[in-house]
């Protein structure tokens, strides 16, 4: 299957830019904002389901229609600002974001979102193209075309950068809108984003420099027939999707292994491997989604629950062993992340509110254009 848009609008209008001052724009201040929808009592979130979720669509007006799918939603979100970059971590399940031709149109954003997903199940894609991605695959998408993203549930990073940064290192950025960068021809592209909301996650500091980071790893992606000829096989993608609702139904089985995995979704254990390859193998992509499900657990519990009972609830062999790959994720062990969110050190990070977020994508788009 190919990425491609269902639908051309006129490019852009151009703007007059000159090189950026790289050395003044690392000297812009950062800034850390949260939502945290999960963090609240049981009894909360089932009262206020409805408003959660209007809070959560409020959050996204300035850039996109969210909409539900399913009967389950929940959402946590953490977004870091730095230098010419906005970088977003995100837990979400049951909704659907999208950019129509008609909100293009009319809300003159033009920046670049790069969507790169840790683990669970995603659809992302021009309107009518979407693909279901693959832990580590990437997805880069123009804000001036139409756009459409499906989160069953997704733990992903989303990168927003200026569009005279992106188009500087690939020129043809339009042809690569909705286009899927697959992790195994992108490996360090994935690993990059991963790395810079890791490393946030102790200071939003480690964001500096990261735009140019990005794009510059985004340059390769420019020679299209050089990496779509490897794109996913459809019916790998298939029984992978077919394994991974398998893998999250049975999270606290000890003996989830792909011996399991391929008995429990019915197919053969050679058919697993080779489905799973592209993201390091069902072992791989089993912990991932463990170490997802344990950090929505954290921010429900509110200490209600031990974090070693989480962690043995799950699946993992050992307390240890939990900690670990949680912090292998997302830079932080599990018992940092409570204290964080019971009494945080220091400047706690602000409320992620609608009016803050736009400011703070509006002047990512005034700062491309005045460059």
């Amino acid at each position: 299957m190919r990425a491609g848009s269902s639908e051309r609008l006129p490019p852009p209008p151009e703007h007059r830019r000159a090189p950026v001052d790289a050395s003044n724009a690392e000297r812009t201040a950062v800034g850390e904002a949260v939502f945290l929808q999960e963090a609240l009592p049981q009894e909360a979130l089932a009262q206020n389901a409805p408003n959660r979720f209007a809070a959560y669509h409020d959050l996204y007006a300035i850039g996109s229609t969210v909409s539900r799918i399913g009967d389950h939603f929940q959402a946590a979100v953490r977004v870091r600002r730095a230098a010419g970059l906005l970088l977003f971590d995100r837990q979400v399940a049951g909704a659907i974001h999208q950019r129509e031709a008609p909100r293009v149109r009319r809300d003159a954003l033009e920046h670049v979102n790069l969507q790169v997903l840790r683990s669970g199940r995603m659809l992302a894609g021009a309107p009518g193209a979407e693909r279901l991605l693959a832990a580590g695959d990437a997805v880069l998408f123009d804000t001036t075309r139409p756009q459409r993203t499906v989160l069953y549930d997704a733990d992903y990073v989303t990168v927003s950068l200026p569009r005279d940064v992106v188009e500087a290192a690939m020129p043809n950025l339009r042809d690569l809108h909705g286009r899927v960068l697959p992790r195994d021809a992108f490996p360090a592209l994935a690993e990059a984003v991963l790395s810079l909301a890791r490393g946030a996650s102790g200071t939003p500091e480690a964001l500096r420099g990261g735009s140019r980071l990005i794009a510059g790893l985004l340059r390769p992606a420019s020679d299209l027939p050089a990496w779509l000829a490897g794109d996913d096989d459809a019916g790998d993608a298939a029984r992978r999707l077919r394994a991974l609702l398998f893998i999250d139904a049975h999270l606290g089985r000890r003996d989830l292994d792909v011996h399991a995995v391929a008995s429990g979704s019915g197919m053969s254990r050679s058919s697993l491997y080779r489905a799973f390859a592209p993201v390091g193998g069902v072992g791989r992509e089993i912990v991932r989604r463990r170490v997802a499900r344990l950090r929505s657990a954290i921010l429900r519990s509110r200490g209600d629950v031990r974090i070693s009972t989480l962690v043995w609830t799950l699946g993992f062999a050992t307390p240890s062993h939990g900690s670990r790959a949680f912090k292998d994720a997302y830079g932080l062990a599990p018992g940092q992340l409570r204290a964080e969110i019971r009494a945080p050190e220091g400047r706690p990070p602000a409320d992620l509110e609608a009016e803050r977020l736009r400011g703070w994508i509006r002047g990512l788009n005034e700062s491309s254009r005045l460059s």
